[in-house]
């Protein structure tokens, strides 16, 4: 009988599915050869550093929220969220401890938490604070959604970066930037652009920066960290997060499942389940989630801001100033995050205040504190963080839309301009259909159903009216996901009863199914007689236009067919979990992939950077050299011997950890500034000749007054010669005592500056 019940209340338990699904993540992880020893440093890092003060911190700013047991917060809310915080919390004691050279002082965030959780009242009330449980269902729901997430990298992304490098290959360019970016903040602070000296660090840098946290504490290499282990918890993070922010804003468990299981499943196409949607069409999960931990981490960052504005903007209580206070200090944390976030939220506010000003013909006191508290968080962000950067974008109607096509090789007319357009905008915001629950109820007033609206075409409209290369623009698109995903659940939840009738949810789960069924059938189908399986053509982009228009018609129609014969009609809860449902062919994908053991299309390997030696010659500078010592190089170009110098070479500074004279030029604002339509971001040329000049006489022309004058005025303490770049390696190993040679062998040579 004991046994019974001690089972029974473990299977009953909501944090059983969170210890399955921490554990089935390690083991994918540990399948992509993670070691055991890796693993257990980095949980513990998360737990003690980042988990510990920042849920702590959480519950005492917001223990007013705790008063009521009725609609106090959930533990997932608590632990989820809190823990996002706590990356905030942690950053500011990590910089400080880097800017006065002891990097390791935010361990002592987890030792003042722990005295005051023992030796003080206030310390022992926040944890006691009541806390309310969750659904078991919803926890293994978000279990399940946690690990298929995390499988779906491990399918799809992680083989194109392996962990291991064989000889004969380099980390792809965009690695080796963000590397270069860790490295800097791993050693020095305020940060620059390691690779051109001088330069500002106008780049959303706080993922790089816990990134380089998370090496002082654990040792992990920066490749682990940044392919495979912050990914991971980033993704785990986003989805209870999600599912945490739309369980307080619906108190409705079936929200809590829906929006982040919207979010991760991704956008709906029929281009074929294996059709490369990193490049314009994804909402969340691709490629990219890898080569940009910005938008991960930013995603992520804004989740503690999106509830505690929704909190903010409740018609039903006035917040407390410490949800103000709290507010802030997320705005803050996510202001360096991701630098699209603000922006949009921006315009939430504004509009807010706007609408509120129409309909109620005054100002709204809420709606005007928080439009000024997002504007200086903005102004914040884009003048002390991006140091008044506008990224390059330009003005360029539909640009997006031809680049699209010009992607799929499909020719540009109106039509096929009309096509694509459709086409992203059913990709960007099916998955929002649930939305038009919010007209039941006048929720469509409610003012934070109001911030959202606004945000949402705020965002969306700069990819179409707005053009960079590189297509960053599309960042503006992706970062309203999570938004368009609130609301979708939101309004899901208006249609249906409270708890739903489990006969009503396996109807409704079983229609989603079929139809994501039926989008895999035919897309697989599609890409069946495609010739190149990761382009989409002509045919299948109006397909993918034109499929949900037919099923909203099919609807109707069936509503006519059915009224007049006097039978039962079916509800738009039906139509909404069909095009819901449409989303979901990427988790057939995935599940007959596996089951087939399908050899996947991968992007081909990237062409060497460097040749075999360079990491050993630079990180022989990084083991004998200074953090604050400048480097010289002769490499400027991602290849040699080529038409067109690729500026994006950042792998000596990477390597090396020391910021280099001019080593490549590129993903930099002075560079950005220089594009034109005639060239490519990455072909724009250097913007400091002068300084190119006097580095590269040093090297090709090496005598006692071209190295002097490179090393007086840089101040350069090491030369780091690649041979497959013009250098007279014997001219300058006769400058002794000048240059000593201190690092050979046969692609690299180090020479180390005699001391004046």
């Amino acid at each position: 009988m004991v046994v019974s019940v001690i089972l029974r209340r473990v299977l009953g338990s909501s944090w059983l599915p969170m210890i399955a699904a921490l554990l089935g993540i390690l083991l994918i992880l540990a399948d992509r050869n993670v070691s055991a020893g890796d693993l257990a440093k980095f949980v513990a890092f998360l737990a003690l550093t980042v988990a510990l003060p920042g849920v702590f911190t959480w519950r005492l700013l917001l223990a007013h929220l705790h008063a009521g047991e009725a609609d106090s917060p959930t533990w997932l809310e608590d632990l989820s969220l809190g823990t996002i915080f706590g990356f905030g919390v942690q950053l500011p004691v990590y910089l400080l401890g880097v800017w006065i050279n002891i990097p390791l002082l935010f361990l002592v965030l987890p030792v003042v938490v722990i005295v005051l959780s023992l030796a003080t009242a206030f310390g022992r009330r926040t944890w006691t604070l009541p806390t309310r449980q969750i659904d078991v269902r919803v926890s293994w729901s978000l279990a399940a959604i946690m690990l298929y997430g995390v499988a779906w990298l491990g399918r799809y992304i992680w083989p194109l970066h392996p962990l291991t490098i064989p000889a004969y290959r380099t980390p792809r360019v965009d690695e080796t930037f963000h590397e270069a970016l860790i490295s800097e903040l791993v050693n020095r602070f305020p940060p620059q652009i390691p690779y051109l000296l001088g330069t500002p660090l106008n780049y959303h840098w706080f993922a790089h920066a816990q990134m380089a946290a998370d090496h002082w504490a654990t040792g992990l290499a920066s490749p682990e960290m940044l392919t495979e282990l912050m990914p991971s918890a980033l993704l785990a993070l986003t989805v209870l997060g999600l599912g945490a922010v739309a369980l307080r804003l619906t108190s409705r468990s079936l929200a809590a499942v829906v929006a982040p299981g919207l979010l991760v499943a991704g956008g709906f196409c029929l281009m074929g389940p294996h059709y490369d949607a990193g490049a314009i069409t994804e909402p969340y999960l691709s490629w990219r989630f890898v080569s940009s931990p910005s938008q991960a981490y930013g995603f992520m960052m804004a989740l503690p801001a999106i509830m505690l504005i929704l909190e903010v903007l409740r018609p039903d209580r006035k917040p407390h100033r410490l949800t103000w206070v709290t507010l802030a200090l997320a705005l803050l944390a996510l202001s360096g995050s991701k630098a699209t976030f603000m922006p949009i939220f921006v315009c939430g506010g504004i509009g807010l205040v706007l609408v509120q000003l129409l309909l109620t013909h005054r100002f709204d006191k809420r709606a005007v504190g928080l439009a000024g508290l997002l504007v200086a968080a903005a102004v914040f962000a884009q003048l002390v963080i991006l140091g008044g950067s506008t990224g390059a974008l330009a003005l360029d109607p539909f640009r997006t839309v031809q680049t699209a096509l010009a992607k799929q090789h499909i020719p540009v007319s109106h039509g096929t301009e009309l096509a694509m357009t459709v086409t992203l905008l059913i990709g960007w915001l099916l998955y929002g259909a649930g939305v038009f629950g919010l007209l039941r109820n006048k929720l469509w007033r409610d003012p934070r159903t109001v911030f959202m609206v606004i945000c949402i075409p705020a965002g969306v409209s700069v990819a179409f009216l707005f053009f960079r290369s590189g297509l960053s623009q599309l960042w503006f698109q992706r970062s309203v996901a999570e938004l368009v995903v609130l609301l979708s659940a939101w309004g899901l939840t208006q249609l249906v009863p409270s708890p739903v009738p489990q006969r009503l949810g396996l109807y409704l789960a079983g229609l989603a199914a079929g139809a994501g069924l039926a989008a895999y059938l035919v897309s697989a189908y599609a890409e069946r007689g495609n010739g190149v399986v990761i382009k989409a053509t002509e045919a299948e982009v109006v397909a993918t236009a034109l499929a949900p228009f037919l099923v909203v018609a099919v609807y109707f129609l069936g509503r006519l067919v059915l009224g007049a014969a006097h039978r039962p009609r079916p509800g738009p809860v039906m139509l909404l979990a069909v095009l819901l449902g449409l989303g979901l062919t990427h988790v057939y994908s995935l599940a007959y992939d596996t089951v087939s053991q399908r050899s996947e299309h991968h992007l081909p390997p990237p062409k060497p950077q460097f040749a075999p030696g360079g990491v050993d010659a630079a990180t022989w500078i990084a083991d004998h050299s200074g953090r604050y010592d400048i480097v010289a190089t002769n490499a400027h170009c991602r290849l040699p011997d080529t038409a067109l110098c690729d500026n994006r070479n950042f792998w000596v500074s990477a390597y090396t950890q020391r910021r280099v004279v001019i080593e490549g030029w590129g993903y930099t604002t002075i560079t950005n500034a220089g594009y034109s339509d005639t060239a490519r971001n990455q072909n724009i040329p250097n913007p400091y000749p002068e300084r190119l000049k006097i580095n590269d006489a040093a090297f090709e022309n090496p005598s006692p007054t071209t190295v002097n004058r490179l090393v007086n005025t840089y101040g350069v303490k090491f030369l780091f010669v690649d041979k497959q770049y013009p250098a007279d390696v014997p001219g300058m190993k006769a400058l002794k005592p000048l240059l000593h040679k201190k690092f050979q062998n046969h692609n690299y040579v180090v020479f180390k500056v005699a001391p004046n």
